[in-house]
């Protein structure tokens, strides 16, 4: 170690200078490389590079996607790939081909089959996702129409206005146009027009991945007509485009603090002496730092110990996640024997080839290859040589006896789709709130591999399992025992008439 008091001033600063000199070149030469990055991800994809990432694509789905076919015939879908093939013969950026596969993935009609916002490289999200070119307010859709959240702006943007236009173009044809970008499964739209909010919270919106991409800023501003609310007058207001985290920060100094993270998406609470509310907004347990089993495990012995005798379980806004909540869930819930939905698993594939395995990645190596677990069918897909998932839940002598009502929405499209399900057959729930969103037809997931296109660094999920109802159903989701319709009022009210219809049915019952 160098003792600098024994140093001449003169040495003592040159020393610094030097080390100065230092640190800014390597800062210079870091931010050069950075920049470098970026500029990869901004060039143009040769028409060659194109078609070496669409062949992968088309190879992936045909030889590993359970359910390509389980919405639209096979003709179709030759169509689709034959679209998207003549649309790939000059080269094109990042951005243009992301919106290509984006609106191309969604016409599968596979609600897990998207280019993921959240499974980008970060040099992807930085040039598509990340700009400073989103809307400085939020908003919710009501008959497809749209209307003022919270605004984050200078303008005098009043909450409930409807905004009729952006930069001149009708929100009617901004909508029409999102919705070929929204994902879902089947036709059921309910989970697309959900996804098409903008509420400012999580780190991604479908909105603000799609509208600055398809409705780029003028000169980084969006002017904004809108319909004051009670009123028939027409105003016409120019914002500045802002960020997704300065929005965000915005939102908590105006408003109050939101929930910010997984765990803030679970609550339990005691609303009188007879009625719990148990909300639980993911199964995304795998990034909650929360003890979920022990919170649950709490919340049912404090029912107990209280002989509560009535319980609102809420899922609105839940997409899914781990089917562990689900079967830890209907064990406490199992005052009866629960029968699991019954429907069959099937895959599209043995083994993964040696030429298509550099571009998936996933987080269970077993995953690539399933010889000796699987039984080939003679449509050509496999299945299970032995169960995966329990038919049954067994009946639990200690489980909750009280009445339940389950409350839901479109978000529940996964997961929370099949828990849905199950308690509505078995009748161990009151169902209350809109129809599902995921689909009677069955749902693709559970095992997902991620596709790294090569030229365009492009990731999209590629779900592995196909879950199907034994019998044909309709293509739609689950259809609640009380339906509840909130009305404009309901919304700008902040009433949440879904809990009170809830609410009122314990009380008559």
């Amino acid at each position: 170690m160098i003792d600098f008091s024994l140093l001449p001033c003169e040495l003592i600063a040159t020393m610094i200078f030097r080390l100065l000199i230092l640190c800014f070149s390597l800062t210079f030469f870091y931010s050069i490389d950075l920049s470098a990055q970026s500029e990869v991800y901004k060039k143009s994809i040769s028409v060659a590079e194109l078609q070496q990432d669409f062949e992968i694509l088309k190879k992936v789905l045909l030889d590993y996607h359970p359910g390509l076919y389980r919405y639209q015939d096979s003709a179709t879908i030759a169509n689709l790939f034959e679209d998207l093939d003549k649309v790939l013969d000059q080269n094109l950026s990042s951005r243009e081909f992301y919106l290509l596969l984006s609106e191309f993935t969604t016409k599968l009609k596979c609600g897990h089959t998207f280019c993921s916002y959240y499974n980008q490289k970060k040099e992807i999200q930085e040039v598509i996702f990340n700009q400073k070119d989103k809307l400085p307010f939020t908003f919710f859709l009501f008959e497809e129409k749209m209307f003022i959240d919270k605004n984050l702006s200078q303008g005098s943007l009043p909450e409930g206005s409807q905004v009729l236009s952006i930069n001149d173009i009708p929100v009617s044809t901004i909508m029409d146009k999102l919705l070929t970008y929204a994902k879902g499964d089947g036709s059921n739209n309910g989970k697309r027009l959900l996804d098409l909010e903008l509420t400012g919270l999580g780190k991604y919106e479908a909105f603000d991945i799609y509208f600055p991409l398809l409705f780029p800023a003028k000169n980084s501003t969006y002017d904004i007509k809108i319909k004051e609310l009670g009123t028939d007058e027409i105003a016409m207001v120019n914002v500045k485009c802002i960020g997704r985290t300065e929005r965000f920060n915005l939102i908590e100094q105006k408003f109050a603090k939101q929930n910010a993270s997984y765990d803030d998406l679970w609550s339990f609470e005691l609303l009188d002496k007879s009625t719990a509310h148990l909300k639980i907004g993911t199964f995304v347990t795998y990034k909650m730092t929360l003890d979920w089993k022990a919170f649950l495990a709490e919340a049912f012995q404090e029912m107990k110990d209280k002989n509560i005798a009535n319980l609102i379980l809420d899922i609105r806004g839940n997409e899914g996640g781990s089917d562990d909540v689900s079967l830890v869930l209907a064990k406490y819930l199992a005052s009866k024997p629960i029968d699991l939905p019954a429907f069959k698993e099937v895959l599209r594939y043995e083994k993964v080839s040696d030429e298509l395995r550099p571009y998936l990645k996933t987080w269970d190596k077993n995953f690539y290859n399933r010889s000796g677990k699987l039984i080939k069918q003679a449509n050509g897909f496999y299945t299970w040589k032995k169960n995966q998932k329990p038919a049954i839940i067994k009946q639990n002598k200690k489980a909750f006896s009280g009445k339940v009502v389950l409350l839901v929405n479109a978000a529940n499209s996964s997961a929370t789709f099949f828990l849905t399900k199950g308690l509505q057959d078995n009748k161990l729930a009151t169902v209350i709130g809109s129809e599902t969103g995921g689909n009677r037809k069955g749902t693709n997931g559970g095992n997902l591999f991620f596709l790294n296109l090569p030229n365009s660094n492009i990731e999209i999920d590629i779900p592995l399992i196909g879950y199907y109802p034994l019998e044909e159903q309709e293509d739609k989701g689950l259809t609640p025992d009380i339906e509840v319709r909130k009305t404009i009022e309901d919304i700008l009210g902040k009433n949440d008439p879904v809990l009170e219809k809830a609410l009122d049915f314990i009380a008559r019952k």
